[in-house]
């Protein structure tokens, strides 16, 4: 990774109020270079390709801390690894049964939670809605590039 790079992704860190390790400047780096939804193996698969020795706990903790900042979400794509995505804007996800590509869909509230049960529940802080069904591109016959599994959609 250049000097640039690792200079703006530490900032970054420092400003979600992260200490910028070098494992979690190298996680930050692979998730946004993998893009898309990604899991923790397939993070810690880029770095190991790239030649980074970061154990995978490490990875997983990195992860954890960079959700804990708001500099990466959790995709709830339904039973299976979690996965997690660059970025700070809230959203939802669409998981397509056919080539179980995970597809952001905006938050029609354009805010968390989102969903506004009734008071009686508690005070909702979050609110993931998961869609489900066929998308676009297998409905016209053809699987998307780089669509990516999900066990177990």
């Amino acid at each position: 990774m250049d000097v640039r790079r690792a200079a703006g992704l530490s900032s970054r860190l420092r400003s979600g109020g992260l200490r910028a390790t070098g494992p979690r400047v190298e996680v930050l780096g692979a998730l946004e270079d993998l893009g898309g939804h990604r899991t923790a193996d397939e993070v810690h698969d880029l770095l190991t390709t790239r030649g980074r020795r970061v154990p995978r706990s490490s990875v997983y903790n990195a992860l954890s801390s960079l959700v804990g900042a708001g500099l990466a979400l959790t995709a709830d794509a339904g039973p299976g690894a979690v996965l997690y995505e660059t970025g700070r804007e809230w959203h939802h996800h669409f998981v397509c049964r056919v080539c179980h590509r995970v597809i952001d869909v905006a938050c029609a509230a354009d805010a968390m939670p989102c969903l506004n049960p009734d008071p009686s529940v508690g005070e909702v802080e979050e609110a993931q809605v998961v869609l489900r069904g066929t998308c676009a591109a297998c409905l016209a016959g053809g699987r998307p590039h780089g669509a990516r599994r999900v066990t177990n959609p």
